[in-house]
Order: structure tokens, then sequence, then C-alpha cells
């Protein structure tokens, strides 16, 4: 059952932004866009996502922090870690950080568009309990 989703992309790097925007545009999704951590953290202040793609690597405010800040406000909305690094992650690293999901770069449009689905399902079940 797909539903269109409101999804705030969180990125350092235009190109990447562009395309993860690109990517959920074209499959639907109303997609809103942040050059870095404190301006995602303000959109994500002023209206509700189903789903938060944070880049890892960023200046001022990694994206372990931006998890960290938005798991705070918000405990039901997945956050998806975008990442070049080799990054792994445990269910107990997950936890802790509140990060639900994580896609590597360079990403395939089709890596992008399941981690959607996963999320809103991450996001179904959170709501549930």
């Amino acid at each position: 059952l797909f539903r269109i989703s409101r999804i705030l992309v969180i990125d350092d790097e235009a190109d990447v932004r562009e395309l993860l925007r690109d990517i959920l545009s074209d499959a639907g999704h109303d997609v809103e866009m942040a050059h870095n951590g404190c301006e995602g953290i303000e959109m994500f202040e002023k209206q509700p996502y189903d789903l938060v793609l944070t880049d890892l690597g960023m200046p001022v405010m990694s994206g372990w922090e931006v998890a960290g800040k938005i798991r705070q406000m918000n405990k039901c909305v997945p956050i998806a870690l975008v990442t070049g690094w080799n990054v792994v992650l445990d269910d107990a690293a997950m936890h802790s950080s509140g990060v639900n999901l994580v896609v590597h770069k360079p990403f395939q449009v089709d890596q992008v568009l399941n981690l959607v689905k996963e999320g809103i399902m991450v996001r179904d079940r959170l709501i549930a309990v």
C-alpha cells in the first residue's frame, strides 16, 4: 500500500540532496531539503515529517546529533542515516543513537525507495506501540 510521505532530507552536499529529492519526488513523495543539521532541526520543529534522511558526516552537527535531537522531539518518526562511510550498526547502537535505518553512498534508486518503504513500516510500528 503506497501513500505519499513527507520526507525531510538533510545533507550538506547539494548534489546528494538534489539526487535524493529527485528520486523521492519522482516516486510521488513530498520532499523538503535542509543543507545542514541546524536547518534540518529548525524545519522539523515547525512541521511534521513521516521520515528523515540525514547525512552522517556534516560540518557543525553530525547525523548522529541530528538523529538525537529529532528523537527527543518525536519518538515515532523514522530516521535514516545516509553515509559514504562504512557504518555497520547493531540493534543496540541504532537504539541508542535514535537511527532506524542506514543507506550507503553510492546508493541506487531502488535502495532509496526501499528505505522509504521500510521507514514507513517502522513509523507505523512505533506509532502502534
